[in-house]
C-alpha cells in the first residue's frame, strides 16, 4: 500500500506533461506545384509580372525545322532550396525552414513534370517528354533548363527565375533564354505561397513556349 501511494502521486504528476507534449506537435503538411494552362505568351503575367530575355539565335545556324519532339534533357534546381522542408525568406537577409510544411514529392521532380505538362498544353502538336526513351527515331529538340531560384519573401512576393538552352541533337545552334516570374502574396499562407509558385512557373513555362514556337 505504502508503495503504491508513492507511485500515483508521481505518475499523476507526469500526465499533464506527457499529454500537453502531445498535444503541442503540429500536425505536417504536404504541398504539390500544380499544372496551370496558359496561352503561349513570350512576356506577360496573368496574374503577376515576367520579364524575359531572349539571346538571338546564332546566325550560322540552319535553316529552322519543323519541332516534332521536344526532350527535357536537364533540369537545375537550386542547392538551397532541394530540400523536403519549405523554404522561405522571413526579411530580405533571414531564412526560415518550414520543418512541418514539406513537398510531397522531390522539388526536381514536381517542377519537370509541370514543365512537362504545361508546355504539352501549350503546345498541342508537339509531343513533350522527359524520357529519351520515348523520342523514338525522331531528333528532339534538347531543353536545358536551370531554374535559378525559386524563393518567396513570406506575405510580400514569390520569384521564379529560370535560364534555358534550346539546341537541336549534334547542331550547334542554340537559343537561349532567361526569365523572372513573380507573384504578389497577400498572406503568409504557404497554401498561397505555393499556388503563387505555380502561377509563376506557369509564367516561365508560356515564354518557353513562345522560344519553341519560334
Amino acid at each position: 500500500m505504502n508503495m503504491l501511494s508513492i507511485r500515483w502521486p508521481g505518475l499523476l504528476a507526469c500526465a499533464p506533461t506527457l499529454f500537453l507534449g502531445a498535444c503541442s506537435s503540429a500536425p505536417t503538411h504536404y504541398h504539390s506545384l500544380t499544372p496551370i494552362h496558359q496561352a503561349v505568351r513570350a512576356s506577360h503575367s496573368e496574374t503577376g509580372a515576367i520579364v524575359c530575355t531572349f539571346d538571338p539565335p546564332n546566325p550560322a545556324s540552319a535553316q529552322p525545322q519543323a519541332i516534332s519532339t521536344v526532350l527535357l534533357s536537364h533540369l537545375a534546381v537550386p542547392v538551397e532550396a532541394d530540400r523536403m522542408q519549405l523554404l522561405v525568406h522571413q526579411a530580405p537577409t533571414r531564412l526560415a525552414v518550414y520543418e512541418t510544411e514539406r513537398w510531397a514529392a522531390p522539388l526536381r521532380e514536381q517542377i519537370s513534370s509541370i514543365l512537362i505538362e504545361n508546355l504539352r498544353d501549350a503546345l498541342p502538336n508537339v509531343s513533350i517528354t522527359g524520357d529519351p526513351l520515348l523520342i523514338g527515331t525522331a531528333t528532339p529538340l534538347q531543353l536545358n533548363m536551370e531554374i535559378e531560384e525559386l524563393d518567396a519573401l513570406a506575405g510580400k512576393e514569390a520569384t521564379v527565375r529560370a535560364r534555358w538552352r534550346l539546341s537541336v541533337k549534334e547542331d550547334a545552334a542554340s537559343r537561349t533564354g532567361t526569365c523572372t516570374a513573380r507573384q504578389p502574396l497577400q498572406s503568409t499562407n504557404i497554401d498561397e505561397l505555393v499556388l503563387a509558385w505555380s502561377h509563376a512557373l506557369a509564367d516561365v513555362s508560356s515564354a518557353l513556349a513562345a522560344s519553341i514556337q519560334h
